[in-house]
């Protein structure tokens, strides 16, 4: 015999649904602690620090990206009209000071990327894009140009992350509270050894000079 639906039913199901959608989106936060035996002084914790900084929270803290010319010591930096403010602007050079380099904003520029064509017309993807364009004396390699796009990180936030501590003393930084699911161990490794430290056995500058690290952009043109 066929039994009449009643809308309680479907209601009952959806919830159901919902509740075990929930149930497979949890959290977990993790703790780990990284061995950097060449963190010796305050430069270096702070190095280091940027690097893990750049790593769990200053990609979170909203859209940015990097174009690098290694050759010529030259970032394009593209952020929000945040880039608009002087004060912004010498946090930045103040930050990039700290890790040992000289930067000069050379430009600022609304700069959106290229519509995108869609089915349904162009796209105009990030239409209030800036572009900085800095150069920085002193920096001649990847590991630099990482230490450096760190410090814009740190800037960025305005701060360090709460969850990270650096020891000198055993030459060790530990992270709390991460999200393990967005972010393995082996990230932070990989972060801390691009910006030129062993980080738990794993080299530093692994892969050569010439791999570019993750969301770069090598470039050698000109800005526009």
């Amino acid at each position: 015999m066929h039994m009449p639906h009643h809308p309680a039913v479907g209601i009952l199901f959806l919830a159901a649904g919902c509740i075990l959608v929930g149930a497979c989106r949890q959290t977990v936060l993790r703790t780990t602690s990284i061995s950097v035996p060449g963190m010796d002084d305050a430069t270096d914790v702070r190095i280091v620090t940027n690097a893990t900084l750049n790593e769990i929270a200053g990609r979170l803290s909203g859209r940015h990206d990097v174009e690098i010319d290694v050759p010529h010591g030259r970032i394009l930096y593209h952020e929000s009209q945040n880039l608009l403010s002087p004060e912004y602007r010498n946090r930045i050079v103040a930050c990039i000071r700290q890790v040992g380099y000289d930067a000069r904003f050379v430009s600022v520029r609304l700069n959106p990327p290229p519509p995108v064509p869609t089915v349904d017309g162009p796209f105009q993807d990030w239409p209030d894009r800036f572009t900085a364009d800095i150069t920085v004396s002193g920096a001649a390699t990847h590991a630099d140009m990482n230490r450096i796009v760190d410090a814009i990180a740190y800037a960025r936030l305005g701060r360090d992350d709460p969850r990270i501590d650096t020891d000198i003393s055993t030459g060790s930084v530990t992270i709390r509270s991460f999200e393990g699911l967005a972010l393995a161990r082996s990230n932070i490794e990989f972060a801390i050894a691009r910006a030129g430290f062993d980080a738990n056995g794993v080299p530093a500058n692994p892969g050569g000079p010439d791999a570019a690290p993750v969301l770069w952009t090598p470039t050698t043109t000109g800005a526009e």
